[in-house]
């Protein structure tokens, strides 16, 4: 790999003595790695790529030098789904991840630990809890958190966010009462003797009466994330629940250059799941998808179609192992169609959130129709979030219509014991199909929905080549790819779901100098691609982290 634009001034950054690897694609599915040695940073851009000899001959006075030390040089992560303020504020709660909180005694002293500390009548929020990775295999329940913070609302999300915990003040300060009317795509939880057990799920976490997040929290909580993004050589994210509030501290935070990380916003289409519904906002300001600059760029509007496996409410066709249960579909097909063919009519993009095959058929057949009424939809690479389960016939359909499966591999690492007990193993060997989207020529950037699991790429990387789980199981042996496929699908294809391939998630000249180092190479024989670490992080040719 040697191209260069010719420089009309000197370099003001090398980067040399590296294994410098970047993909691209082939014929098919393949992928091919291209390598070098070294390359020019000008203006925040790539401008030649060579040997050590050629780039260094580009070297003026006051160029600064990085020596790799012959360690191998990546583009810039692109996380295509993650919420952004969600995780962010996250770090400011109660910790209730199972690494942390391994049972629910030991969430009850965390809760009643933050309690001690926040006056009483106020909120304790936390989050991360997930049952099928704690001690007992039990949720928490409201009578639990009433023994931790008695004096104190308490919420606690589920590590899916796709439903919560209170406990009775905080259900009591909501007006949610045994004789509360659940809306539509929601449910109360109840016991055996019909007392509400405190779990909240789905819509019904709109009944949730939470206090709102202050402007310094929410640019406080961006700050904190950004960090956590670059440590683990996240240079781009898709905001997949951007608010209004969300899109001020951004602003915020760009008026005084505090924000270093791109984002690439998709605003919350419709109320529900606890959000306020921004389309008709964002067509009346007049927003379409490309609205912005390198820094943020909007995207379009996500829309909602049903939950998640874990929590066994993802919509599925045949019930979830050892129950009559098959999940909860939000919307209906010719109910989403006409929220979906309004952003689409005017500009914007959509991605729609569809994990159960029965959620992933109602998506495809909204883009069909979609398309039918307006061609033009086919060439503006919509998307289907996660897209866990799609059959022969949604891959048919999506590979005709371009759509993007944001492909959330990463569960299978975290959550991929609980998927194997809640769908078996028939199901399990279709459960986020890198190779069926591989071969049908579908773009699937792997991603991790942090704050549901980590948002560090190696992991989730070794998920989608090795289809193994937090406790080293292999899960199937039919849907891996190549670590080439998997490192590609990070960079390039991640790019291609913002329109920016060559602009970013590639090395070559022109692109934005978005570029991180690790300690080894990916692509070399033998690796625990899980224990690899990035050491250095740039953003626009500006070091943003480093070991």
């Amino acid at each position: 790999m040697s191209e260069q634009t010719v420089p009309q001034a000197p370099a003001e950054m090398i980067i040399h003595s590296a294994q410098v690897v970047s993909t691209r694609s082939v014929e098919g599915s393949a992928i091919d790695i291209e390598r070098c040695e070294a390359f020019a940073v000008r203006g925040g851009k790539i401008v030649a790529l060579g040997t050590n000899a050629e780039i260094l001959a580009l070297q003026g006075a006051e160029t600064e030098l990085v020596d790799a030390k012959n360690r191998t040089v990546l583009p810039g992560f692109i996380e295509s789904h993650v919420h952004l303020t969600q995780f962010g504020t996250n770090l400011l709660e109660v910790d209730c991840r199972p690494s942390s909180t391994p049972s629910v005694s030991a969430l009850v002293k965390a809760v009643t630990d933050e309690a001690k500390k926040t006056p009483a009548g106020e909120w304790v929020l936390g989050w991360g809890w997930d049952e099928s990775r704690m001690d007992s295999g039990v949720a928490p329940t409201r009578w639990d958190l009433d023994a931790a913070a008695p004096d104190h609302p308490v919420f606690i999300r589920r590590t899916c966010a796709h439903m919560a915990v209170l406990n009775t003040r905080a259900l009591e300060l909501s007006g949610i009462d045994s004789e509360t009317v659940v809306p539509s795509g929601g449910r109360l939880v109840r016991d055996e003797d019909g007392s509400l057990t405190g779990l909240v799920q789905e819509s019904a976490l709109n009944l949730v009466d939470l206090p709102q997040k202050t402007p310094a929290q929410l640019a406080r909580g961006i700050e904190l994330a950004q960090q956590q993004f670059f440590a683990r050589g996240i240079t781009t994210i898709h905001d997949m629940a951007t608010q209004e509030t969300d899109l001020e501290a951004l602003t915020a935070l760009r008026g005084t250059g505090s924000l270093l990380i791109r984002v690439r916003p998709w605003l919350w289409a419709l109320d529900g799941n606890g959000f306020t519904g921004m389309l008709d906002t964002a067509v009346e300001r007049g927003y379409v998808a490309g609205t912005g600059d390198d820094l943020v760029r909007i995207q379009g509007m996500k829309f909602m179609l049903d939950g998640s496996i874990g929590g066994r409410t993802a919509a599925v066709e045949e019930p979830y192992e050892g129950s009559n249960e098959t999940g909860i579909l939000i919307r209906t097909a010719e109910e989403a169609l006409p929220f979906v063919a309004s952003a689409l009519t005017h500009g914007l993009r959509t991605a729609i959130h569809g994990i159960g095959d029965r959620a992933v058929a109602t998506a495809t057949e909204v883009y069909r129709q979609v398309a039918a009424a307006l061609p033009e939809a086919a060439g503006m690479r919509n998307r289907i979030e996660h897209c866990a389960l799609p059959s022969s016939e949604d891959l048919a359909t999506m590979r005709s219509l371009g759509i993007i499966a944001a492909s959330s591999v990463g569960f299978l690492r975290e959550l991929g014991d609980s998927y194997l007990a809640n769908l078996g193993p028939e199901r399990m060997a279709r459960v986020y199909p890198q190779r069926d989207f591989a071969d049908h020529d579908i773009i699937a950037p792997p991603n991790s929905d942090c704050p549901v699991t980590d948002a560090n790429p190696w992991p989730i990387i070794d998920a989608a080549v090795h289809r193994r789980s937090l406790s080293n199981r292999t899960l199937d042996t039919v849907q891996n790819i190549s670590v080439q496929q998997a490192l590609d699908g990070y960079t390039r294809q991640a790019a291609m779901a913002s329109f920016e391939e060559g602009i970013i998630g590639s090395l070559c000249p022109g692109a934005l100098a978005d570029f991180i180092i690790v300690d080894t190479d990916p692509t070399a024989a033998d690796i625990d691609l899980r224990t690899i670490r990035t050491d250095e992080t740039f953003v626009g040719g500006v070091r943003v982290h480093s070991v």
